[in-house]
């Protein structure tokens, strides 16, 4: 997918009777992602993105459903589940120094101080007290992100992180 689209979600299963939909929300909390509208929706990743209009929202059970336009039978809402949400970049506030967003980080090459290749980020969660980075690679590594400490450098335009890490470990 290009740069200029961001992942912030997925589409669950379908909800009730009246084409009401779950939403797997990649934003923190997860009712920022009605922040960026239009939504735009894909499946399996294809390049074809479909913009999408939000008829109601709400939140349910501590997650968030929608009833999108005209999609009022949960047979339409079914039709929709597993699509991937992404929306345009511009949308998205500027960052300071040493602030990422967690897409632009996935997918960078990860080195040691000692320019051993780790693998590539290929995801990131939340922990509580910091995030951690799942990198694939010969073996599969945990990381957290501790700027300055664990994390020495992040390049963004050459795709590329520096770590202080045991490549044994």
């Amino acid at each position: 997918m290009q740069k200029n689209w961001v992942l912030v979600g997925s589409i669950g299963k379908a909800h009730g009777v009246k084409g009401w939909v779950k939403i797997n929300s990649y934003t923190d909390p997860l009712s920022n992602i009605l922040c960026y509208q239009p939504w735009y929706l894909t499946k399996h990743d294809k390049e074809v993105l479909s913009p999408i209009e939000i008829r109601q929202h709400q939140i349910h059970n501590q997650r968030l459903i929608v009833q999108f336009e005209n999609c009022q039978t949960p047979e339409s809402a079914q039709l929709l589940t597993k699509h991937k949400i992404y929306v345009q970049r511009e949308q998205f506030l500027p960052l300071g120094a040493q602030e990422y967003y967690w897409t632009d980080l996935e997918g960078l090459k990860v080195y040691t101080l000692e320019n051993v290749y780790l693998g590539i980020i290929q995801t990131i969660f939340a922990t509580g007290s910091n995030d951690v980075f799942i990198i694939e690679g010969k073996k599969r590594v945990l990381i957290p992100f501790l700027p300055g400490h664990t994390i020495k450098s992040i390049d963004l335009e050459q795709q590329v992180m520096v770590v202080d890490w045991d490549p044994n470990f």
